[in-house]
């Protein structure tokens, strides 16, 4: 019995790092908070107002720095389809285009939702939450520019 209640108090205890990724959105979901407002919230703290602005009839818009990043840029979609082929491939054997790539996904905040493992694209905590809620990228994007969100 000892035994069982220390899982309980060590687990009770468990550092923040130890809870969920996100613990705001976990708590602005428990609250009820409209589509709307968990993408605004996504958009500001998640990296991707430093290349984007809120953008009209449901596309997004560069900011000057994302303007200049985006150059070269396959875009979103393409880049996660790309994702799901370098991700058979083992990092050593990656090609230079397959390398940059796989930057591009890290530095564009694309694993904030998604995650590369096992040879396959995933969702990460994060990602599967959002995509529950009909959040997924297409979908902040969307309803950041003016669209609501699908149901």
């Amino acid at each position: 019995m000892k035994h069982f209640w220390l899982i309980l108090v060590v687990s009770a205890a468990a550092p923040s790092w130890a809870q969920s990724p996100d613990a705001t959105l976990d708590k602005m979901i428990a609250a009820g908070r409209s589509p709307q407002e968990l993408a605004a919230y996504l958009f500001e703290s998640h990296g991707c107002k430093n290349c984007h602005t809120a953008g009209k009839d449901g596309k997004l818009g560069f900011t000057k720095n994302g303007a200049d990043r985006a150059q070269g840029f396959q875009g979103c979609i393409a880049t996660l389809k790309a994702m799901s082929v370098i991700a058979k491939v083992p990092e050593d054997q990656r090609s230079v285009t397959q390398r940059q790539r796989a930057e591009r996904f890290q530095e564009f905040g694309c694993a904030t939702c998604h995650k590369v493992a096992d040879g396959k694209v995933g969702l990460t905590a994060v990602g599967a939450k959002l995509a529950h809620l009909h959040l997924g990228c297409v979908d902040v994007e969307k309803v950041l520019a003016g669209k609501p969100a699908q149901q």
